[in-house]
């Protein structure tokens, strides 16, 4: 048991597989990696239940409350993951986590290879589709570092999230979330890709595992060589240049959200770079 504001809060009986940590290589193919359904806190490397009737008692006070002063972005990729959010916060970290419904849109792979080599993914607009993901609730400082881990203003915008709804009863106000500048990328007859590993509900695109995209990806980058997947990873892994020319490759392939839901915020942050 963990207490938090006097309520006890009990680790999940698998919280071992989910915060297992995994290579270089896995960290591209695994993406967008596993989490569990609903409520969480990750507190000092821990991972524990939470349910609505905890939140309610460990939020009574608004402004001492554990959501309190926290901004809430939407995860939609491995930032749902306890393992994502571990490497990027560390084991001292204290992260709230509330189960959400994204409508509207689907989770789609991006048209951008990330600087671990996974494609990574993004919302892309698709009436009657629901997703359930998650929202985490970053203090000031977690948000910059999260700013700096998705590349803002390079890779991916900070915007306003227009269709979430929570799962959890919580306090009324914007959900922010994180836009692929790139758009995301061609699968085939001018229309995207789902994650196959995120599940929606009435998804109306194809889906497509990692290394479906991997290949996807090479192919449309013209780089379908005879490198096996692992060392394709491994070399863009190594090679910010070799990133960065397949990125630039992709742009024919890339497509934009036609007025999309959610709206772009200004962010200006130092550090991104080394996420790029």
């Amino acid at each position: 048991m963990f207490s938090i504001c006097g309520i006890q809060l009990r680790e999940m009986s698998d919280a071992a597989s989910y915060l297992a940590p995994i290579s270089e290589v896995d960290r591209a193919c695994k993406y967008p990696y596993d989490a569990p359904e609903g409520g969480f806190v990750l507190a000092s490397g821990r991972l524990l239940n939470l349910e609505q009737a905890q939140l309610d008692q460990m939020d009574e006070d608004p402004h001492r409350g554990v959501l309190a002063e926290r901004t809430p972005v939407l995860s939609v990729g491995s930032n749902r993951a306890p393992v994502q959010l571990l490497r990027k916060f560390g084991p001292d970290s204290f992260l709230p986590v509330t189960p959400a419904r994204l409508h509207d849109c689907d989770i789609t792979h991006a048209a951008i290879l990330g600087y671990y080599a996974a494609v990574p993914c993004t919302a892309f607009p698709s009436p009657g589709t629901i997703v359930d993901l998650n929202v985490v609730w970053l203090d000031d400082y977690q948000l910059a570092q999260m700013h700096r881990t998705e590349g803002i203003n390079v890779a991916y915008d900070f915007v306003v999230m227009e269709t979430v709804e929570h799962q959890f009863a919580v306090r009324a106000g914007p959900v922010f979330g994180y836009a692929a500048r790139a758009g995301v990328l061609d699968c085939g007859d001018g229309e995207p890709a789902g994650l196959s590993a995120i599940q929606s509900h009435g998804r109306i695109f194809k889906t497509l595992t990692q290394a479906d995209a991997n290949a996807k990806l090479r192919e449309l980058a013209k780089v379908d060589d005879d490198r096996s997947m692992i060392q394709f990873i491994t070399e863009m892994q190594a090679d910010k240049s070799a990133r960065d020319a397949i990125i630039e490759r992709l742009r024919p392939h890339a497509i934009q959200a036609y007025k999309p839901p959610w709206q772009v915020q200004a962010v200006n942050i130092d550090g991104a770079d080394a996420y790029l």
